[in-house]
């Protein structure tokens, strides 16, 4: 498919990453529509200067795929969604079409190879293993011999700011991206 739906948000989107959302706005149940019509997902990607409303600038080029698992109508009127990161996405050639709705060509980025993690990874390991009861992870399953899994969900629940996680996505390794992750902690530890 080409011109996918783009949905800026105040939130990194990682592989795997699973996040409820409130849709209200036409443009945007719209764009639910169309992807279940059409069975594929939508981009999200971080919004840069508060505003969401402004093409120049006002989101990262880097988001995530996603795709709708499971929705429901609520209370208040709004459309509840679920929506779960399946791949990370560079945007080419964005735009709004006519219902202002963003749109852009996606690249997909560099799928990772599945590597083991490494002795010396092994306290973010354990770190990960203490924070199984978080809401985020407590259901699904984390792959704890996996570099890519242990950094992608530690990146979604340790609380880096936005440009931190923005630069975890855009990290092509997961090695670099756990190393990175050392650092920041330790960073927040000083």
């Amino acid at each position: 498919m080409n011109h996918f739906p783009v949905f800026p948000l105040n939130v990194v989107m990682f592989p795997g990453m699973t996040l409820d959302l409130k849709i209200f706005e036409p443009r945007y149940l719209d764009m639910v529509a169309e992807c279940f019509k059409g069975d594929y997902g939508f981009i999200v990607t971080l919004i840069t200067d508060g505003e969401s409303d402004d093409l120049a600038g006002s989101f990262e080029p880097v988001g995530s795929l996603v795709r709708i698992v499971d929705f429901t109508q609520l209370k208040n009127g709004m459309l509840g969604i679920t929506i779960e990161g399946v791949e990370r996405a560079r945007l080419i050639s964005p735009f709004r079409d006519e219902s202002l709705l963003i749109r852009a060509d996606m690249e997909p980025m560099n799928a990772e190879l599945e590597i083991s993690t490494e002795i010396e990874h092994e306290e973010l390991v354990i770190m990960l293993k203490h924070l199984e009861q978080h809401p985020a992870i407590k259901d699904r399953e984390v792959q704890y011999d996996d570099a890519s899994s242990v950094s992608w969900r530690l990146a979604e629940l340790l609380p880096f700011d936005a440009v931190e996680k923005q630069m975890l996505l855009e990290m092509n390794h997961p090695y670099d991206r756990l190393d990175e992750i050392f650092r920041l902690l330790d960073k927040y530890q000083e």
